[in-house]
């Protein structure tokens, strides 16, 4: 499995924030730099990419908290 830089920089920010739910904006502003509207929706979709690539039980999501790992 490979990872692009960008799902790696991703799960790297989760991991280097353990037992911590990141909201869309803030993980936005960090990969992205901004923290627009549409980044939610690209946040989204690299999710689904990711629980592809990964495993589905990897990310957690919580409807109005964010992403976490999942067991951190």
């Amino acid at each position: 499995m490979r990872l692009s830089p960008l799902e790696y920089r991703f799960l790297d920010l989760l991991a280097h924030r353990p037992g911590r739910f990141l909201g869309a904006s803030e993980i936005a502003e960090h990969l992205h730099g901004t923290d627009d509207a549409a980044d939610a929706n690209a946040i989204e979709a690299l999710v689904l990419w990711l629980r592809r690539k990964v495993g589905p039980d990897v990310i957690e999501s919580r409807r109005g908290f964010g992403y976490m790992l999942a067991g951190s």
